[in-house]
């Protein structure tokens, strides 16, 4: 059995010294939420439900940036779609009555594509969901949109924009305004701060890509007068050339003891499959057909931990691929960056 801690995180760096969490430490349930966050994978517990849910409220994208598994079709069925307001209600309902601490409404999608993303919001904070927020490309954070998720009680939001150029930006945000993606985003801090709130708190961060890694200093003080937190995610590497099939590793992922994703259709993953093409080699089954409860505590899941705690994550087929755990193995150096493919 393998004597490493799964990590939370690792693969997100804050650089401000300032988190959008500092607003609600004062609340007992959050600390302790944040607590079980970061040290319930390290210790391999699994609680009675997870502390959290992906749900993913549309999985159709306005944008086709390069770097993303969805542009490159790599990350599950090209089959998007919207979830339906009902089983939204239905996640929820289940989910506060188990004691879901946080959702994001965000994984392969633009979530303000959704039309009734506010709603969703307000629904689960009347739930008394602690942690509700998402992640955008902000190109459609319009002021009346703004104004209705403040109002639903959006937790916070974390906005990906690369670069600090609109050359740099463009390229790597096909269909996007650099100029219009400033403007959203300094009308988002204007708006909440005229209506003197602290929510939703503000994260801007970036992928970072090599050729960004020598202007950050440069994009972090651009970004930090309009936002809250400014951070970066290591960038995933999903080519042909980052085959890391069949290796061994004592390294435990630390979704399997945190988190759950759901797709729009209410399909079940048991974590978020980064570039992975086929979910149904994990999938755990549909919340249409069966509890999140059941799922989380059954055989299958569990089987799944058992696995990643012993160091034979390779086994299954689905992290075999995982675009996530080839980036977490490159950090050990047990694959070396431009390894050949098998």
């Amino acid at each position: 059995m393998t004597t490493r801690k799964a990590q939370a995180n690792a693969n997100f760096h804050s650089v401000t010294g300032q988190s959008v969490f500092d607003a609600k430490q004062a609340d007992a349930r959050f600390r302790e939420y944040r607590r079980r966050w970061v040290e319930e994978p390290g210790t391999f517990t699994v609680g009675a439900f997870p502390i959290h849910l992906d749900i993913e409220s549309t999985g159709v994208c306005n944008l086709r940036c390069p770097f993303c598994a969805t542009t490159t079709k790599t990350w599950g069925p090209d089959e998007p779609g919207y979830m339906k307001l009902d089983l939204f209600r239905r996640i929820i309902d289940e989910g506060a009555a188990e004691g879901l601490c946080s959702i994001k409404l965000s994984f392969r999608g633009e979530p303000t594509l959704h039309q009734r993303l506010s709603e969703m919001v307000a629904y689960a904070k009347q739930k008394g969901i602690l942690d509700v927020y998402f992640n955008t490309n902000a190109t459609l954070l319009t002021e009346a949109l703004i104004q209705r998720l403040i109002d639903a009680g959006l937790d916070r939001i974390s906005i990906s924009v690369e670069g600090i150029t609109k050359e740099a930006y463009e390229k790597y945000r096909p269909g996007a305004k650099y100029e219009e993606v400033i403007e959203n985003v300094k009308r988002l801090r204007s708006i909440r701060d005229a209506r003197g709130l602290g929510y939703p708190q503000i994260r801007m961060q970036t992928v970072m890509l090599p050729e960004l890694r020598q202007v950050f200093g440069q994009y972090t003080e651009f970004w930090q007068p309009w936002v809250d937190e400014v951070a970066y995610l290591d960038a995933r590497r999903e080519g042909p050339q980052d085959d890391h099939r069949g290796l061994q590793a004592e390294w435990p992922c630390p979704f399997l003891w945190q988190r759950m994703t759901i797709l729009w259709d209410g399909t079940l993953l048991p974590c978020l499959m980064h570039g992975v093409t086929d979910f149904s080699l994990l999938a755990l089954g549909n919340v249409q057909q069966a509890s999140i409860k059941s799922l989380w505590q059954g055989e299958q899941a569990a089987r799944y931990r058992a696995l990643h705690r012993a160091g034979r994550a390779h086994e299954l087929e689905a992290c075999d691929r995982c675009s996530f755990r080839a980036m977490e193995l490159e950090k050990l150096a047990i694959i070396n960056p431009g390894r050949p493919a098998r």
